[in-house]
């Protein structure tokens, strides 16, 4: 989702960056998520703060002995980053960064809009209306949902219920059909984007 809609933003002319806000479980050295995404999408990219522990970045930055991190320290990063941000959370938006704050803090400081990912199973409509619930409640403006058939082909019913549940609600931008290659899937989301960049503009 990252990386296609980083490519989406670059066909259009822009220069985004790929800001992937904390990373945790990959070693000093190697490759995170957003160096993983900006390569797909051959755009620039950014890691905030990393933990060699997996798991919520709270737990991680305890794990290894180091201080929580702050939303707000997090979010004056944000802002020193130019042009265009494709931000990446870390397992949603109430994953905590310390015994106060989540991800979604972040956002919420340095003004960010949310693409909220729907990965089609059971469970999906609510993860969903518990995001956009807190969306709201912390004042970020949502685009909408995509939803992902990531873990294979779904079934057309549920899908299509699934779009009708939430369309009443939180608008649904498309859908993003499984595809065994990582790059296809890039391509094909890199393309539902680039319609949603053109009526931005």
């Amino acid at each position: 989702m990252t990386a296609a809609l980083a490519l989406a933003l670059r066909r259009a002319g822009e220069n985004p960056t790929i800001v992937k806000i904390v990373q945790t479980g990959v070693k000093p050295r190697g490759e995170g998520d957003a160096q993983h995404a900006g390569r797909l999408a051959g755009v620039a990219h950014v890691e905030l703060a990393r933990f060699e522990n997996a798991g919520d970045p709270w737990s991680a930055a305890l794990a290894e002995a180091k201080p929580p991190l702050t939303a707000e320290w997090l979010a004056d990063e944000v802002a020193k980053i130019p042009g265009t941000i494709v931000a990446e959370g870390i397992g949603g938006i109430m994953v905590p960064l310390n015994d106060g704050e989540n991800i979604g803090h972040v956002a919420a400081l340095a003004k960010l809009e949310a693409v909220i990912t729907v990965g089609l199973r059971l469970g999906c409509i609510n993860h969903a209306m518990l995001t956009r619930s807190l969306c709201r409640e912390l004042n970020i403006p949502v685009a909408g949902a995509v939803l992902v058939e990531r873990w294979g082909r779904t079934d057309p019913t549920y899908r299509d219920r699934v779009y009708c549940v939430l369309q009443g609600s939180l608008p649904v931008l498309g859908v993003l059909a499984f595809a065994a290659a990582e790059t296809q899937s890039v391509e094909a989301g890199a393309k539902l984007f680039e319609s949603l960049v053109k009526q931005e503009r």
